[in-house]
């Protein structure tokens, strides 16, 4: 390890070091924000017939315009040929992940673990940017920290600077509890299969720190996520959709499908940007008399709710009518664990120690 700070190395190039990483750290949020809008559209990232282009008028993007952090500010955050107007999402990745990496050289140094550190913090904006934008966790995100886990686990048995037994041991005290949470709702699957990727990357001992300031940072933006939307959204979401789905499954019945006697059944989704997500696979076949119909059920709640976003919705029937139906905010936690994740990596020893000495 060679510590940047250590008073043998001339400042000079400690201060090189940290605008080289600073910089790197922009290019790579630069190319985070591709990723994170072009993968979930199964878009390809690269190649010829793929530059950067506006958003609104589709030019190409020349060199000048994608100076990552630099570009937007120059430009007044307006595309260069159509003034239309760019979002700050991309200089805010961008810087964040240049402060992510500076503050990782900062703590950690050079060395091996620094190089595991950029990749966390690489899936990790991924992760939070695709969460924000789709509500979901891309699985390959998961898999490249349960990756990091796995070289962590083994540079443990050789350097035992930490049981490597901890690694899996984290992984398992982490998702059992973010498990029981998301079968009540309290947390995504996408949100279980990040904290286990955690778990095995950090150790138990990390991961409690890092889930316990996820937790408190949602609870705390969630909060204020929550209050900030408008009555007017909250009234349509609580009021229309019990309606529609009333109306929905009365025109079911009128087709003769309908929820057999004596059986309950519950049908759920989500409500995204005025989208309605209402999936076949949430059906139980067994319960029906026919297959009723969830394409029309989504046009109905898309036709009515383009200013819900961010919505789950449950839809309980039974033989006779629409028994009850929920339309509530969800909190995108994503964000907020992954700051956790991150912060636990690089500090979450110095965490532990402050938290012990404190009580």
């Amino acid at each position: 390890m060679i510590n940047i700070f250590d008073p043998l190395i001339p400042p000079l190039y400690t201060i090189v070091v940290i605008v080289i990483t600073f910089i790197l750290g922009a290019v790579i949020g630069s190319f985070l924000n591709v990723v994170i809008i072009r993968v979930p559209n199964h878009e390809p990232i690269s190649g010829a017939h793929n530059r950067s282009h506006c958003m609104s008028c589709g030019h190409q993007l020349g060199a000048l315009d994608l100076v990552p952090i630099l570009s937007y500010i120059f430009l007044l955050g307006r595309c260069r040929y159509c003034k239309a107007r760019i979002s700050p999402r991309y200089w805010i990745v961008e810087l964040i992940t240049a402060a992510a990496f500076t503050a990782s050289v900062m703590v950690l140094g050079l060395r091996i673990s620094l190089i595991l550190a950029f990749v966390l913090i690489a899936a990790l904006v991924v992760a939070s940017g695709v969460d924000v934008d789709r509500m979901e966790i891309p699985y390959g995100c998961s898999i490249v920290i349960a990756v990091l886990g796995v070289i962590a686990t083994i540079m443990s048995a050789v350097t035992e600077d930490m049981p490597w037994y901890d690694h899996l041991i984290g992984a398992v005290v982490i998702a059992v509890p973010f498990a029981v949470l998301a079968m009540f709702g309290a947390m995504g699957g996408g949100d279980v299969h990040l904290m286990a990727a955690a778990g095995l990357l950090l150790g138990w001992k990390n991961v409690i720190v890092a889930a316990a300031l996820g937790i408190i940072l949602g609870a705390v933006g969630g909060t204020i996520e929550l209050l900030s939307v408008p009555k007017s959204v909250n009234k349509l979401a609580r009021e229309r959709p019990p309606e529609i789905a009333k109306e929905w499954y009365e025109d079911q019945k009128a087709k003769d499908i309908y929820v057999l006697a004596d059986k309950t059944e519950v049908i759920y989704g989500s409500i995204f940007n005025g989208k309605s997500d209402i999936a076949r696979d949430c059906l139980d076949p067994k319960l029906w008399n026919g297959t009723p119909d969830l394409d029309d059920l989504n046009a109905r709640l898309d036709a009515e709710l383009a200013d819900v976003s961010k919505f789950a919705i449950s839809i309980v029937m039974t033989n006779e009518k629409v028994t009850k139906v929920t339309c509530k905010r969800q909190v995108v936690f994503g964000p907020y664990l992954s700051v956790g994740i991150i912060t636990a990596y690089l500090i979450g020893e110095r965490i532990i120690d402050w938290y012990l000495h404190f009580i």
